[in-house]
């Protein structure tokens, strides 16, 4: 069987499913005095790269002064368990948007979320080998 009579098996529903993936976080795991962790969904490429366009410049170069605001949108986007959208939350913690409530629940570890959110999404650059595959 070669590859597309395998990929027309495939059930074309599966293709758009959104996946999750719970990730231990520390800063949580401060905050709340004991073992924590949130739950992130998969988010399309498309929408990755509409919210990552924040931290760009007019030639589409990274801005370093907003990559933490960059991950922050990507984090608060994806971030289903706390969920940060909630109004109540953001109230409680003083702040008026969900990427807001990710920087001040997690400070710097919106950082690590935030690649977690760009590999589930298809972009994950460190350590692949497949440009080196194709070449040889």
């Amino acid at each position: 069987m070669n590859l597309v009579e395998k990929l027309m098996k495939i059930d074309r529903g599966e293709l758009n499913k959104k996946k999750t993936k719970e990730i231990p976080s520390r800063m949580l795991s401060e905050i709340l005095g004991e073992d924590a962790s949130v739950t992130i969904q998969s988010l399309n490429p498309q929408e990755v790269l509409e919210l990552t366009m924040v931290g760009l410049d007019g030639n589409g170069d990274p801005i370093l002064e907003k990559s933490l605001e960059t991950n922050s949108l990507l984090v608060a986007t994806a971030m289903i368990d706390p969920q940060l959208k909630d109004a109540g939350l953001m109230e409680h913690l003083g702040v008026h948007t969900p990427a807001m409530a990710a920087l001040k629940l997690f400070k710097g570890e919106v950082n690590k979320i935030a690649a977690e959110v760009n590999k589930m999404a298809g972009f994950d650059m460190k350590g692949d080998d497949s440009d080196k595959e194709i070449k040889n």
